[in-house]
């Protein structure tokens, strides 16, 4: 495979920290100027993950700091040892500004960047609708389209309610896409208002458009994260990710995409994903987005004991952090951690109540308190702050699947699918819903979605299993039950199944050889239940009908020490059997 060979002959970008660091510090600024305040953050944190700087004042140019203080004007920017080569793509300041209309336009500028800090979004669009500078049409057009957003958000109302309205529509985007299509054409867009192209034919299902053009707006301006995340929502397989990358910049933001990309939407790649990582913990090494991203890994890996480790680690690093701690929450909940679960719910509430994070920290807290209806209330609260959250459709299907309301829950799963693909959890929920209405067909239809997601997941081979049962169609289960064998935990339920399966059809040897290992793992827990009893039983008449009187007698022996007295009474007149067959020999042998 192409990436993993690429990854694991090394990088091939090299990191000039100084270089970098004016690069990070610029993005912060540039997407800041922009409204962008997601991407901001995430260059901030990119920036302060780098190695630290060295104490001394005399390493300020070494670093990339200009060696005076004060205005940051194009000479003190360009006095450091580093000139940046995206100094005309982000025109930061105004004496950096490249155009008259930028120089023209910037108290205008400064004036409508405060209406959008305070969400007056149709005020800005009025201030600048006469403006044609870079900067200037993009938060325009941001705006506008945020406009549209809070529209289509209120026109929707409640979430699966009686007033929930999933058809409602963002009515600005026609308008943007005409002009930035127009804008694109003529070769006037920069990077930025190519992303917000990018982003406006995502939203009109135009997605192989959108690949094209955010590949652009990536080469032209490699440092505003969201255009890279909006690029991963675009690729449907791994296969389609490894076709691009060659036209990807050769920069630690391809890796960084590349780790973003496996984690979301392909988690079955962990291994080209953990050698990323690796290369992006040595670049970055204070990075908390690193070190959550490994974390994340660890949780798809369902390594959940050190994943909490690492989750914990990061919580101490950084205290108020809340981006992914409700994959955090969920290790908990598998783990049955309720304590820390519920340290958990209320320490992210103090810092933020209203992050769809900590309403999805608090719901699963109240899910494994069996409590489904509170679950379901923080759920929807932790959706209606955000529309597009892939996990919380998920989670808030599995309450209703909980409380038996499979038509909301099929709703929810079939959000989830919509805003995130490959959400194998949502699809198997699906299959699950399906299983309990009896249509076993329509399962079978989800669980084979989810399986190509996760195909060594083998807890979702023995629901395929289980739906071939029901259908009579042994030979297919058969095929999924050894299928779950091959993941990287062995399915207890496979191994009781199988034997019983190949019992049922009749081919003895295969049944045989399956009991024996469920006879092996059974003995392992130290189980002593019918299964048990039923292994032995079939062994001991398996090894009779062979000759091997011994061993026979052996399986017998261990079958009588089940619980069940049918299983007693059968285990103990088959010792009566063996041992009138062994009698009998010995005296033929006297004789």
């Amino acid at each position: 495979m192409q990436t993993t060979q690429s990854a694991q002959t090394g990088p091939a970008w090299t990191l000039d920290i100084a270089e970098t660091r004016v690069e990070l510090r610029e993005a912060v600024q540039a997407c800041n100027e922009r409204g962008l305040y997601f991407s901001a953050r995430w260059a901030a944190e990119a920036l302060n993950g780098l190695p630290t700087i060295g104490s001394s004042g005399t390493h300020n140019h070494e670093n990339g700091l200009p060696s005076t203080t004060g205005s940051l004007g194009p000479e003190t920017h360009q006095s450091g040892h580093h000139i940046s080569k995206y100094v005309a793509e982000v025109s930061l300041y105004s004496s950096m500004a490249i155009t008259e209309a930028d120089l023209a336009e910037f108290d205008t500028y400064l004036m409508a960047k405060t209406f959008f800090d305070l969400k007056e979004y149709d005020r800005c669009v009025s201030v600048l609708e006469e403006r044609t500078s870079h900067k200037s049409r993009f938060l325009r057009l941001y705006s506008k389209y945020l406009a549209g957003e809070r529209r289509r958000e209120q026109d929707t109302r409640e979430v699966l309610g009686p007033l929930d309205n999933a058809m409602a529509v963002n009515r600005e985007l026609e308008s943007i896409y005409s002009e930035l299509t127009a804008g694109y054409q003529a070769g006037i867009l920069d990077s930025f208002c190519k992303y917000l192209y990018g982003l406006i034919l995502i939203k009109q299902q135009r997605k192989t458009q959108a690949i094209a053009v955010l590949i652009e707006s990536i080469n032209q301006y490699p440092y505003n994260w969201s255009a890279w995340q909006d690029l991963s929502s675009c690729l449907l397989t791994f296969a389609a990710v490894t076709n691009i990358q060659s036209d990807l910049p050769v920069s630690f933001m391809t890796t960084y995409f590349l780790s973003y990309a496996t984690q979301e939407y392909f988690s079955s790649q962990q291994e080209d994903a953990v050698v990323w990582l690796e290369e992006l913990s040595e670049a970055f090494p204070r990075s908390a987005y690193v070190k959550c991203q490994r974390a994340i890994a660890l949780y798809h890996a369902r390594d959940f004991p050190e994943a909490a480790n690492v989750f914990e680690e990061l919580i101490t690093e950084n205290p108020h952090r809340l981006d992914n701690l409700d994959i955090f929450s969920n290790v908990l909940f598998v783990t049955e951690n309720r304590a820390r679960l519920s340290f958990l719910a209320h320490s992210c509430a103090k810092t933020d109540n209203y992050r769809p994070e900590t309403c999805c920290i608090i719901g699963n807290y109240y899910s494994m308190k069996a409590e489904h209806e509170k679950a379901v209330v923080y759920f929807k609260k932790a959706l209606r702050f955000n529309r597009s959250y892939a996990s919380a459709w998920t989670l808030l299907g599995h309450e209703y699947l909980e409380m038996k309301n499979t038509y909301a829950a099929v709703e929810s799963y079939r959000r989830a699918v919509d805003f995130n693909h490959r959400d194998y959890r949502a699809w198997n929920g699906l299959g699950q819903t399906y299983e309990v209405l009896k249509m076993h067909y329509y399962a079978l239809n989800y669980y084979q979605r989810a399986t190509a997601i996760r195909p060594y997941d083998g807890r979702m081979w023995c629901a395929m299993a289980e739906c071939y049962e029901y259908l009579d169609q042994d030979l297919a289960a058969i095929k999924c039950y050894t299928r779950a064998l091959l993941g990287s935990d062995q399915e207890k339920m496979a191994l009781k199944k199988l034997p019983k399966l190949y019992k049922k059809i009749d081919d003895t040897e295969a049944a045989a050889h399956y009991f024996r290992k469920s006879l092996e793992q059974l003995r392992e827990e130290q189980s002593e239940s019918e299964d048990t009893s039923e292994a032995c039983i079939f062994l001991a008449l398996y090894e009779r009908e062979r000759g091997n009187l011994a061993a026979a007698l052996d399986y017998a022996t261990e079958a009588m020490q089940c619980s069940s007295e049918q299983h007693q009474e059968d285990a103990r007149a088959l010792m009566r059997d063996i041992r009138s067959v062994l009698d009998a020999g010995e005296t033929s042998e006297i004789d």
